[in-house]
């Protein structure tokens, strides 16, 4: 288990990488390992 804390801090990051490209396959991948995190941490799917 993660914190929820610690996750966001984390998706936090991870929702930078996803603006700062246009690329549909790395942004697939950055809502993917989000979504991992939201359920390692029990927090709902976006």
């Amino acid at each position: 288990m993660i914190s929820a804390q610690d996750a966001n801090t984390i998706i936090a990051f991870l929702s930078a990488a996803y603006n700062a490209t246009q690329d549909l396959e790395a942004r697939a991948e950055f809502h993917r390992l989000a979504n991992e995190l939201r359920k390692a941490s029990g927090q709902a799917l976006e």
